[in-house]
């Protein structure tokens, strides 16, 4: 077979393949993981359940690759935020709205994945837990990391670094939880709740603290 017919057989498989990622995020998010059934999926695709393990050896295989399509989305938008030039507090307050305006937009462009994450994933299978984990980890350290290079240049306080990163995404986690899985903060506008977090961060780094650890 010519190169261009493998292209395009290679093509076929991937679009088959992410068919049938979309079909299963439908069918978590409606049903959760334990109930899901495979039967489910390809329904939805239109194809023979013998397909679905053409691609995956089962539901927990592809249920991990969704999470951590999720868990990449998320890391990747934190991490595509760099201090640059920040000197005052006021740039510091509109870069910090401007990057949680994308990672808002992620999330409710992803609204099923962010509510898999949150009502599912934990809860799934053991080895979940350690992808999770590290998910923690890394977006802790970058955060932490963030948080030093902000202090150095005067414009939060001294303090734990990494007390203030898992601080910062705790708060940030539970707004996500009610405002774009439940739904129990109203309707207010993105930047309206992203706002009120930045707020609270910025308040929270102004004050002197005496003998802390960086």
């Amino acid at each position: 077979m010519s190169t261009r017919g493998n292209n395009r057989r290679e093509d076929r498989r991937d679009r088959r393949r992410d068919e049938l990622k979309r079909a299963a995020i439908d069918v978590f998010y409606e049903h959760g993981f334990h109930a899901a059934k495979v039967s489910q999926i390809v329904q939805s695709v239109g194809v023979a359940q013998g397909t679905f393990y053409l691609y995956f050896e089962g539901k927990q295989q592809l249920f991990g690759e969704i999470l951590s399509d999720f868990l990449e989305l998320v890391v990747t938008t934190v991490a595509s935020w760099e201090p640059g030039s920040i000197d005052t507090r006021e740039l510091l307050r509109e870069e910090l709205v401007r990057v949680g305006m994308m990672l808002t937009e992620v999330l409710l462009e992803n609204q099923r994945l962010t509510a898999i994450f949150f009502k599912e994933a934990m809860a799934v299978a053991p080895e979940f837990n350690e992808t999770i984990r590290q998910f923690y980890e890394t977006l802790g350290a970058m955060i932490t990391d963030f948080n030093a290079i902000l202090h150095r240049r005067g414009l939060i306080t001294n303090m734990n670094f990494r007390i203030l990163a898992f601080m910062t995404v705790g708060m940030a986690e539970r707004v996500i939880l009610e405002h774009v899985v439940y739904g129990n903060l109203g309707d207010p506008p993105p930047r309206e709740v992203v706002e009120h977090l930045v707020m609270h961060f910025l308040a929270g780094t102004t004050e002197a603290i005496d003998n802390t650890q960086t």
